[in-house]
């Protein structure tokens, strides 16, 4: 007898489920439950039925789609149940291995029935669960703050025209001069003196430095021409996005303190930090998305994931070749990596990424394609390194 399974295509707050004992033996309907306690204990009954029949525990097969299945995964992890993930990709490729492709939730679960009695599917596990939902919460905190720091650029051409000449325009310093005086015309008011008491209470920095970065201030507000008055509502506008700015940066930096303690109780942090052109924040992210990289049985299957895999489009005379990635998989993991690689290229790095980038370049490829190439053998590497327990070598 077959291993029963508890089939399950999730949706935002309900989900469609099917007992199966094999793949040709359904023993129910697909029938849909909310997300509810008082309905989820259906599930429960239909688990006792599935062990009632086969003498054996069931399993809980699900599709993964971003947060929806937390919910349902949650309750089958409460009353016990082996827990198995299945990607949509996994089982739109059986839907259309049909001749007619019918799209329903009901028959949805027959498809992820299929895909786990005919592939093999991995344990679902939670490692790194916390940090991937830091991560996450961390880009759209990124998001906003370019959209915050555009707009904050936008204040200080009108309101300090011509200050990055002088300074740079991103800095605590900057932050902390245009925060505190608010117009050019305040600092005019100011003595030498009184700029410096101020300056140095809230920045570190040497008594020759902060002499030389006050008097290039006084240069500035004496030849600086504003385009509104001192008493603008353009101020106030500029004042509240700085204080936005600061607020989200403080977040941020408490998020990479709380990921990186969770980090650095895992195995794969010093690996991945051997890598060179991996800085911390995109080492981070790195490892929030890649989370148990256990669940991947090869490279490829890695590879796959993260949309690095050739498209194929073989027909006729097309012999299918040299067409570009799939994108069919984590962005995040491609943006990371390209990152590492292109840095690696810059601080001109000598290892086998770098010499496999100059390799393809030569060949005719142009920088993209050769960083996308570079990029793929990247990520081999990284799975061989988490694999055997080994560091990155370098020449």
């Amino acid at each position: 007898m077959e291993k029963p399974i508890i089939a399950c295509d999730v949706s935002k707050g309900k989900s469609h489920i099917q007992g199966f004992i094999g793949l040709s033996n359904p023993i129910s309907e697909p029938f849909e439950v909310n997300h509810l306690k008082s309905e989820l204990k259906k599930l429960k009954e239909l688990a006792r039925s599935l062990e009632s029949i086969s003498k054996m525990k069931p399993c809980f097969v699900f599709e993964f789609t971003g947060i929806y299945h937390e919910s349902i995964v949650s309750y089958a992890r409460s009353i016990g149940l082996d827990l198995y993930a299945i990607s949509p990709l996994e089982s739109a490729k059986v839907r259309k291995s049909k001749i007619r492709t019918t799209k329903t939730d009901s028959k949805d679960c027959l498809n992820i029935a299929t895909v786990f009695y005919t592939r093999k599917i991995r344990k679902f596990t939670t490692d790194l669960s916390d940090i991937k939902a830091l991560s996450r919460y961390k880009r759209s905190l990124n998001e906003q703050l370019i959209s915050l720091k555009c707009m904050f650029r936008r204040y200080v051409d009108l309101i300090w025209p011509c200050f990055d000449i002088y300074f740079d325009a991103n800095t605590k310093f900057a932050q902390l001069v245009i925060g505190s005086y608010k117009h050019p015309n305040n600092i005019k008011k100011r003595t030498h003196s009184q700029l410096c008491a101020h300056i140095s209470n809230h920045y570190g920095v040497s008594k020759n430095r902060l002499d030389e970065m006050v008097v290039k201030l006084k240069d500035y507000s004496l030849n600086c021409v504003s385009g509104v008055d001192e008493n603008s509502a353009y101020i106030d506008s500029l004042i509240r996005t700085l204080d936005e700015i600061k607020s989200i940066q403080a977040k941020m930096e408490e998020i990479n303190y709380e990921m990186e303690k969770i980090l650095k109780s895992t195995d794969s942090y010093i690996l991945l930090k051997s890598i060179p052109g991996c800085g911390e924040n995109t080492l981070l992210q790195l490892a929030a998305e890649l989370g148990d990289w256990r669940r991947f049985e090869s490279s490829k299957q890695l590879i796959a994931f993260c949309g690095l895999d050739p498209s194929i489009l073989q027909s006729g005379i097309d012999d299918g070749e040299h067409y570009s990635i799939t994108r069919k998989g984590n962005s995040i993991i491609r943006y990371c990596l390209y990152l590492i690689v292109t840095a690696m290229i810059g601080l001109k790095c000598e290892n086998q990424i770098t010499d496999f980038y100059y390799k393809k370049k030569s060949s005719g490829l142009s920088h993209k394609a050769a960083a996308v190439a570079s990029c793929r053998k990247l990520l081999c590497c990284i799975y061989g390194m988490l694999n055997n327990g080994t560091c990155f070598e370098t020449k």
